[in-house]
């Protein structure tokens, strides 16, 4: 065929192309419209359109690569891998295929296998630059991480078990290159980062296999005996208590590795306090708070074994162990549908931060625990999770820990009597159902943001409680008006300037009987946090349980001093001040907006 007519033929059939593609670009195909919406970063209108694209040219590899693409915005790294692999099977020498497996599999923490995909795109496109550059960041990524664990790998401990726990979780799929765990104290250990990790990156990665859950506890062998013995569990983390407890006397255990990292002993938990520790939380409520769960515990161990023969051969403190390790390590995770308790290896040995650095799900695509950044941490930083928020009593008793600065969720005990001389003493007393006396836990506010898990935590159900021991007359008549059965006793909004001035002086009262339980002053407290020279830290965990109790009682002490004479004022002289509190939030200021200010401004 002479050179001239093939040319003009190739050249028809370009020009062709071209005007099937602008021809598409103008009808607003669904592969330009997923182009166009991918510029928006409109990434999930984009999955949708590239999607619709290869249901309409299965054919074409460039819809595959696109949606790897955009999987790769969203996240989807296993779903990235899938399409990525389907453009190397379409397109073996298409340079591109190579560059999106490597992306995902770097993603899934598999940096080998991500090196060994861009080798293979750079030996189709030497000079590409987007392969150059993800090659390149992943050598000084393996570089920097093998120096690091040269450099963590100091004397420990736990040095052992440690590096046969980590050999066990990656034999079985476990992926975490870019952490190590540290050991600080026998009761202390941690996680920290090998690299510098960006936000939004997967740092561990746990296959369901190496998950311990409730379901898997239920089926074991004394799982299983239990269930024969019809014992009701009060607790579902009793089940893997018991299953722990079962395991850790099996030297052949699949979860040997794990059980031996698990700490011996929890000395730090108040649960175990001798009188030593005992004293500095006197008038604390943390030590009854502890001595219920030993109780609970005690009953739970009680139940099983005398209902199930076969659990009488672990001891109390055995099954003890059980349930704190359960209690201070346990996730509850979403697993294919099904709620569950579970213990993580790994993950689990991230301490608690309020203000994290991780989130983590089961992962139902992946079939495995994922672990994902939330901000960027530096190299050699320790890596943290939350336990959530919690007032400091649980911390203390639930995990063995105080927090510093937790003032919003520090807590006290205040108890709210009946005045004997209340002249409607007896008719409220009936309301009460005969009980004068009841006790809140509350922190030191009166918003309704509040971590308490009961009626009792929250401190406008005290105050609503409150104001119905102080109301008279026609406020008792309202209060009996708006409820169907008896008396309101939540939710009772201020009812007046009488009856809110007493209630902050009864409140102040029942504060004051509480610092009195202490034998130590707030002052010495303060004193002995500032100069931070404490034989352990359980001493300093005590100081600071008990100083944050007295720092709530503290304020409820100063609001009434402060609040009464505001309530006292006209509107005209409360005016002023009013409007200062409404432009700086403070706990103070919050009870002025909400409740003195209604209450003068509408006084008759």
């Amino acid at each position: 065929m002479p050179k001239a007519k093939k040319n003009r033929r190739q050249k028809r059939k370009n020009n062709a192309a071209k005007a099937k593609q602008a021809a598409s670009e103008q009808m607003g195909g669904s592969s330009a419209k997923g182009k166009k919406a991918y510029q928006l970063e409109d990434y999930k209108r984009a999955l949708e359109y590239f999607t619709k694209a290869i249901e309409e040219d299965p054919k074409d590899v460039a819809n595959y690569s696109n949606r790897s693409l955009t999987h790769f915005q969203l996240q989807n790294y296993a779903e990235m891998l899938k399409d990525a692999r389907e453009c190397i099977k379409m397109k073996p020498e298409w340079h591109k295929g190579y560059l999106r497996e490597g992306m995902a599999l770097e993603k899934m923490l598999q940096f080998l296998d991500a090196k060994a995909s861009y080798a293979k795109g750079l030996s189709y496109a030497a000079e590409d630059p987007a392969l150059l550059k993800q090659m390149k960041d992943l050598d000084m990524l393996l570089g920097e991480l093998k120096l690091s664990e040269q450099e963590s790998a100091a004397d420990n401990p736990d040095g052992d078990r440690f590096t046969r726990l980590v050999k066990w979780m990656k034999d079985g799929g476990c992926k975490f290159p870019k952490l190590y765990m540290k050991y600080y104290t026998e009761d202390y250990r941690g996680v920290h980062t090998l690299c510098n990790i960006p936000a939004e990156d997967m740092v561990l990665y746990v296959p369901q296999k190496y998950i311990m859950t409730t379901e898997m506890a239920k089926e074991s062998d004394i799982g299983k005996a239990i269930r024969r013995s019809r014992y009701d569990i009060r607790s579902a983390h009793s089940w893997l208590a018991v299953y722990l407890c079962q395991e850790k006397h099996d030297l052949k255990s699949f979860w040997k590795p794990y059980i031996d990292i698990l700490p011996d002993k929890y000395s730090n938990m108040p649960l175990f306090f001798e009188k030593f520790y005992k004293r500095f939380l006197k008038g604390s409520y943390s030590l009854e708070m502890a001595s219920n769960r030993e109780l609970d515990l005690r009953s739970e161990y009680e139940g099983i074994c005398r209902h199930c023969t076969e659990f009488r051969k672990y001891h109390r403190l055995e099954f003890f162990w059980g349930r704190l390790v359960v209690i201070t390590r346990n996730f509850g995770l979403d697993i294919h549908g099904t709620e569950t308790d579970a213990l993580v290896p790994y993950a689990d040995m991230l301490n608690h931060m309020p203000d994290k650095q991780t989130d983590w799900k089961f992962d139902n695509k992946l079939d495995g625990f994922t672990m994902v950044t939330n901000r960027s941490v530096a190299r050699g930083e320790q890596i943290f999770d939350s336990y959530g928020r919690k007032c400091q009593g649980r911390y203390f008793v639930n995990y063995g820990f105080t927090i510093d600065n937790n003032f919003n969720d520090n807590d006290a005990v205040i108890y709210a009597d009946l005045p004997e001389d209340d002249p409607h003493y007896q008719m409220k007393l009936t309301a009460l159902h005969g009980r004068r006396v009841r006790e809140f836990q509350v922190p030191a506010h009166y918003s309704e943001d509040s971590t308490g898990q009961s009626e009792n935590n929250h401190p406008r159900n005290m105050f609503s409680f409150f104001r119905f021991l102080h109301a008279r007359d026609k406020e008792l008549m309202v209060l009996s008006n708006n409820s169907t059965e008896g008396y309101k006793l939540k939710d009772i909004e201020p009812i007046s300037i009488r009856n809110e001035i007493a209630i902050l002086k009864h409140i102040q009262r029942s504060a004051r009987l509480s610092l009195k339980r202490f034998p130590d002053p707030l002052k010495l407290d303060h004193h002995l946090l500032k100069e931070n020279k404490f034989m352990d830290m359980n001493h300093r965990n005590c100081i600071m349980m008990r100083s944050g109790e007295k720092e709530t009682l503290h304020w409820y002490i100063r609001l009434a001093d402060r609040a009464i004479p505001m309530l006292e004022m006209s509107w005209k002289d409360l005016k002023r001040q009013a409007a200062k509190c409404h432009q700086i939030r403070t706990r103070f200021n919050y009870y002025v907006t909400t409740v003195i200010v209604p209450l003068v401004k509408n006084q008759k």
